[in-house]
């Protein structure tokens, strides 16, 4: 967290600094750094279809993967859900930049836990417009979590659906927590279920803090009605696979539901 703060004065003081300061260094010095600090992995899956991989590690645990999408619609770059932290947001921005040779416009922002609003702040700043559910910015406050200023009102009940660009924007209903939604690209028949869906091979459902089980599987079983197309689903966390990640993630809730109705 030190290292994120100086890094991140060292940015600010390089685009802010007065005549008198003390010379920076150069943008492209910092951004190599800041690259190699905060490493991020871009997988093309389909045409103009990215997904983008970081890492945070907790103390005392392992690395954990964290995915979400970049979308090229036009001239417009939609990112879906950011990095788990400032900088390495940052690093995220850059990177697709010079992978597309386009700026990111929009960012979609799925639920409001840290993992994915870590960024939110560095992207309002950077200019982005942010599309979330408009419950996010509430409960990202009550937890003490960045807040994104602006939200999707006709998100807000379940089953409903939006565009934002050439992304479908869906809120399934509650799940992995309240807020959470999914996205879809017609053209690519991709699924973003982002953390209301395991990653393959995943053995628990995570962080169940603010989770829903009965909701949640109502959630999926929407997601595979409406989506019964999607040739690639993206969790979350961990790898993507095929519809199946769902009737595993069905899987587990049922599992866990089991194990709390069998406890004495």
């Amino acid at each position: 967290m030190i290292k994120q703060s100086l890094l991140l004065t060292a940015f600010l003081l390089s685009a802010c600094s007065g005549a008198d300061a003390p010379a920076p260094k150069p943008a492209d010095s910092f951004l190599t750094q800041l690259q190699a600090d905060y490493p991020v992995t871009l997988s093309k899956i389909a045409d103009g279809v990215w997904v983008h991989t970081t890492n945070y590690t907790l103390p005392g645990q392992s690395p954990t993967p964290v995915n979400g999408l970049v979308v090229v619609d036009g001239e417009d770059v939609i990112l879906i859900d950011g990095a788990w932290g400032e900088l390495a947001t940052l690093s995220l921005l850059e990177k697709v930049k010079k992978e597309t040779g386009k700026a990111v416009t929009k960012m979609i922002v799925t639920h409001h836990h840290i993992d994915r609003t870590a960024g939110v702040d560095v992207a309002e700043w950077r200019g982005i417009q942010i599309f979330t559910h408009p419950d996010t910015p509430n409960l990202a406050a009550k937890a003490g979590f960045p807040v994104p200023n602006t939200s999707v009102a006709a998100l807000k009940t379940p089953g409903s659906r939006t565009k934002v660009g050439n992304v479908e924007l869906a809120y399934p209903g509650q799940g992995h927590a309240q807020d959470n939604l999914v996205a879809y690209i017609p053209s690519a028949d991709i699924l973003y279920g982002g953390c209301a869906v395991r990653g393959a091979g995943s053995k628990t459902l995570g962080n169940q803090e603010d989770a829903n089980l009965e909701k949640w599987a109502v959630s999926l079983n929407w997601m595979k009605s409406t989506y019964p197309k999607a040739k690639v689903v993206v969790p979350g966390h961990g790898k993507g696979a095929n519809l199946s990640l769902i009737d595993a993630t069905l899987a587990l809730i049922s599992n866990e539901s089991g194990a709390k109705d069998a406890a004495p």
